[in-house]
């Protein structure tokens, strides 16, 4: 029976638990929904709720009803008076007999509905809800136990009497033994048949007991919380398995400090408190509640802990927080609207960046900010895309408050219950107007010239793409045109930069004023323009146009205070006559454009069959010349100058090209194919290097009396450090920079740059001579001889020539001796190759001779062997 007792007093606890519990949830329920209905009707135990004060009865279970004969509704409108036959005096006798004996329960007589009584002990424990005490009971039927108990004591006592009667018979009457002896025998048989009976009763009891309890407890440890139940020094007696294995792993908690695991404050009953727990694996973020367990005397036995782990409802509130703050401080409008459309919330970025605040839009549509621009077909395929996908992305034009109408980027998202229906629309937006300035911006920066508007080589490359395809498909043909502005680079460094972009200016908006809407006029490169003439099917209208243009550049143009003429040479090609690919039919044009200026310029002409005959020969020579240095196909060769005394020697490192596949190539034709490709780079470092390499050896020979002169492109002072590179090929080859010369063209000097200036000036520091060569065949100007640092002059061959017998080319060149004389410069005269062309030159003073008078340029063997018998023949001629 002590164990039945102790199994009741856990469904007791457990039952305690359930309800204390739910303790948050009673300020607003009824006792249905704040106790277990489905549990404790299933239940087999009687229960009953009662409220101590008044004795009526709150709640009762089903196993009550059928107890007691009436039914749940009946009972829950009764007192326990109406059931308990007990008087209160009886009553609390009942409640000091137990509390004497220790007992946790009491015995009482209940009273059914058909009028029979029952003795029945009744288990039961205090709680509050919304201020009030009530109790819970659990009743137990004790009859036929109390009834089996008084029956064996009965019989026991009969026995007793049977067996001290039947002593003194027997010692009385030994003829009556056998008889008493087998009435006795009966009478115990009957009585170990009763007690049998009562012990397989009390098994099942037993059995039930164990069942109800197992079945709580299995309540008691599926709670998802942590329960535990201490003693009042905080120590756990009991706790279910989410504590156990949340604070320890699975081990016990017996005999620990509840408090050992957390810094929550001590002693605090029935207040929730959100604390820190230290678990086995992690700690987590607990809500406590603390409900303290008294006896019947109200005196506290105990503690009960309910510890919810809140460390995800935790996460959940600071993630609100942060959509909170990210809701109001994002630079994005966000717009939330429920399941009909209708707009629930905004943000601030909302109204700063439509104008409308919060109440001008709340319970309204989107459609209020709907600019006009979009056709409903538009809104009904975005809210279709929603609907399948549960999102859309694109750009919008909607409308501000003040009417005005902007563009902006849209991503709006849909969020769905749990039924997977539609239950708000979230819209997130920004104003992409500044973005679309600049993609404009872009567009044109990289589609059009900057400085005259018209179309760039890359747009211009576009739209030929593009019309070649319609001309195929409508079996038309295509005009191509390149103009190049003829003297324009004179006009330009004459009158400076600025004068030349208002050049290009005029002559842009001429080109464009008489040319059709439909053709496409662009500004390839500096004064390079294109025409694109689509829809054209004769030539006689191309020629008109080609004519048109061409006169539009011929009439003069008014630059500031001066006028200024022009002219413009023109190539044409036609697709798909000519080609049917834009890189050919460009070459085309260019090739035609070069052939309108070997005509005399101020014309166009057209492509033809021999024209692609060099451009093919012009392709053919750039592929051999990125392999020729690799090849080993450049030689250097040297062609002797000499001065008017012949006291001193010296050359000119000449290059030539011998190529495996063309042959030998003239330096007229490569040269000038290398400083468009620049290659002339890497060939003009190899030239300097072994002209330097060779002209040591001869230095050391011959001393200062010896030098060389090598050529130097402008590519390369643009693209190099000359300064760097020339020490370098000094300090490698052990030449003295007094023994080198380097040669420059006036189109270097043409560009009269800061560079170009500080690089020539550095040269000559280290004592590197400079020669300005072919002088007099560009744009000569006599402030380039004043204003750069040059130390010899070389007059073009043009001029030497027909010398003695033209008189202005003697005339020419006397001047261009006696200027260079009073400037302090050598002059080197070119293509010398008569006597009287040099004893005209000697009388004149002229430094140098250079020309195959004295000999051609030879390979450095050969030139060595000629300058050692000169040399030597000099010497003779001394002695």
């Amino acid at each position: 029976m002590g164990g039945l007792i102790i199994k009741l007093f856990i469904k007791v606890i457990v039952a305690y638990f359930v309800i204390t519990g739910a303790g948050h949830a009673i300020a607003k329920s009824s006792f249905d929904s704040v106790i277990n209905v489905s549990l404790l009707n299933e239940h087999s135990a009687v229960m009953l709720v009662v409220e101590p004060q008044t004795g009526e009865i709150k709640y009762a279970n089903q196993a009550a009803a059928l107890f007691y004969g009436y039914s749940v509704a009946q009972l829950q409108t009764m007192r326990i008076q109406q059931i308990n036959i007990f008087t209160e005096q009886q009553v609390a006798q009942e409640r000091q007999a137990a509390l004497n004996k220790g007992q946790n329960y009491f015995v009482f007589q209940h009273r059914l509905a058909n009028g029979e009584t029952r003795t029945v002990s009744v288990y039961s424990a205090p709680f509050r809800v919304e201020n009030k005490d009530f109790l819970f009971s659990v009743v137990h039927d004790i009859s036929s136990q109390r009834s089996l108990e008084a029956a064996l004591w009965h019989y026991q006592e009969n026995l007793e009497e049977l067996v001290a009667s039947q002593t003194k018979e027997i010692e009385e009457k030994s003829a009556d033994q056998l008889i008493l002896a087998l009435i006795s025998i009966s009478l115990l048989m009957i009585l170990l048949a009763i007690l049998t009976l009562l012990a397989a009763r009390l098994r099942r009891a037993k059995k039930s007991a164990q069942k109800d309890s197992a079945m709580l407890k299995a309540i008691f440890n599926s709670i998802d919380d942590l329960l535990v139940f201490t003693d009042t020094e905080h120590v756990v007696i009991t706790a279910n398995t989410m504590a156990i294995q949340k604070l320890a792993a699975g081990e016990s908690l017996q005999g620990k400090n509840i408090y050992s695991f957390t810094q929550c404050p001590k002693g605090i009953i029935g207040v929730d408190n959100e604390c820190q727990f230290h678990g086995f694996e992690e700690d987590f973020w607990g809500e406590a509640r603390v409900t303290a367990v008294n006896d019947e005397a109200n005196i506290k036995i105990g503690e009960i802990h309910l510890i919810r782990d809140i460390s995800q409802k935790l996460q959940t509130r600071q993630q609100q927080r942060l959509a909170s703050t990210v809701f109001s401080a994002t630079n994005e409008g966000i717009l939330v609207s429920n399941r009909n459309n209708e707009i629930q919330a905004v943000n601030q970025a909302f109204t700063h960046i439509t104008g409308y605040q919060e109440q001008d839009v709340i319970g309204k549509t989107p459609a209020i900010l709907n600019s006009g621009r979009h056709k409903p077909a538009f809104f009904q395929a975005l809210y279709q895309r929603l609907n399948e996908e549960g999102h859309w992305e694109g750009e919008v034009w909607n409308r501000r408050k003040d009417g005005s109408i902007y563009p902006s980027w849209l991503n709006i998202s849909v969020v769905f219950d749990d039924d997977k229906e539609i239950e708000q629309y979230v819209a997130l937006f920004n104003d992409i107007s500044l973005r679309k300035e600049n993609e404009q911006e872009m567009w044109l920066q990289t589609n059009f010239d900057n400085l005259t508007g018209l179309a760039n080589r890359y747009h211009y490359n576009n739209k030929l793409d593009q019309e070649m395809i319609r001309a195929s498909a409508d079996n038309k043909r295509l005009a191509i045109c390149f103009i190049d502005l003829d003297r324009f680079k004179s006009v330009n460094d004459t009158l400076g930069h600025n004068s030349g972009d208002l050049l290009l200016l005029e002559a842009a908006k001429r080109l464009k004023a008489c040319m059709r809407s439909s053709d496409v006029v662009a500004r390839l490169g500096g004064d390079e323009f294109a025409l694109l003439l689509p829809g054209i099917n004769t030539l006689a209208d191309i020629e008109r146009l080609a004519q048109k243009a061409l006169q539009a550049l011929n009439s003069s143009f008014k630059i500031g205070e001066q006028d200024v003429f022009l002219s413009g040479s023109m190539g044409i090609t036609i697709f798909p006559d000519d080609a049917v690919e834009r890189k050919i039919l460009l070459r085309n044009a260019d090739s035609a454009m070069y052939k309108a200026k070997e005509q005399g310029r101020n014309c166009f002409e057209f492509f033809t069959s021999g024209l692609h005959e060099q451009a093919t020969a012009r392709s053919k020579l750039e592929n051999a010349l990125h392999k020729a240095l690799s090849n080993n196909e450049f030689t250097v060769y040297f062609q002797p100058i000499v001065s008017h005394d012949k006291k001193t020697v010296g050359c000119e490192a000449l290059l030539r090209w011998h190529s495996a596949e063309l042959g030998a190539v003239s330096p007229a034709q490569f040269i000038p194919v290398c400083e468009e490709l620049g290659l002339i780079i890497p060939i003009g470092e190899w030239v300097l290097r072994e002209a330097c390499r060779e002209a040591s050896t001869w230095c050391n020979c011959f001393g200062e009396q010896f030098f060389v002169t090598v050529n130097m492109s402008s590519v390369q002072f643009i693209r190099q450090d000359i300064e760097a590179l020339v020490k370098t090929v000094l300090r490698e080859t052990q030449l003295s920079p007094k023994c080198l010369t380097l040669e420059i063209t006036e189109t270097l000097l043409a560009d009269n740059s800061v560079n170009t200036l500080q690089q020539l000036q550095a040269l000559r520091a280290i004592g590197v001579g400079l020669a300005i060569d072919d002088f007099g065949t560009g744009y000569s100007s006599l402030s380039y001889l004043k204003r750069f640092p040059l130390s010899k002059l070389k007059i073009d061959r043009e001029f030497i020539k027909d010398l003695p017998d033209d008189l202005e080319d003697c005339a020419m060149v006397s001047a261009i001796i006696s200027m260079a004389s009073n400037l302090h410069l050598e002059v080197v005269a070119e293509g010398v190759e008569t006597a009287a062309q040099r004893s005209f030159l000697t009388a004149l003073n002229c430094d140098y001779i250079q020309g195959f008078l004295y000999s051609k340029p030879l390979p450095a063997a050969s030139f060595d062997k000629y300058i050692r018998e000169f040399i030597d023949g000099q010497h003779l001629n001394q002695h």
